[in-house]
């Protein structure tokens, strides 16, 4: 499978999760079958937006920043999210991101399946 970032229309919303302001996401991949990966987009917070709090219940999610200053919350704990940065949400644990800086933030996000929903038999 082969995709564009530059191909794909941006999805955008306000108030994500009960956060502040606009952010458009680039789905690079979404509910792929088979797949562990649930999703797998670029993310652009315009100056000031947030994503609120949320907690993650059978998944896990990683936050990759490439461009723009940032703080993202870790499990209640602030923590500075600048490129370069990787931030991951384990299954039952929590995560916000802010956009602090002056121009948009950009990151890589993904959200990957904790269970296991592969067929086994007893042998």
């Amino acid at each position: 499978m082969i995709t564009n970032v530059h191909k794909i229309m941006p999805e955008v919303a306000e108030g994500v999760r009960g956060g502040n302001g606009m952010v458009s996401a680039h789905k690079l991949l979404d509910l792929f079958p088979g797949s562990a990966i649930k999703s797998m987009g670029l993310v652009r917070l315009e100056p000031g937006a947030s994503i609120g709090e949320h907690s993650h219940d059978g998944d896990e999610d990683f936050y990759y920043c490439i461009a723009g200053t940032g703080i993202v919350v870790d499990n209640g704990v602030e923590h500075s999210f600048t490129p370069g940065t990787l931030q991951i949400t384990r299954d039952g644990e929590s995560q916000a991101i802010k956009n602090t800086g002056e121009t948009e933030l950009v990151f890589l996000g993904a959200l990957v399946a904790t269970t296991d929903t592969s067929d086994t038999a007893d042998a």
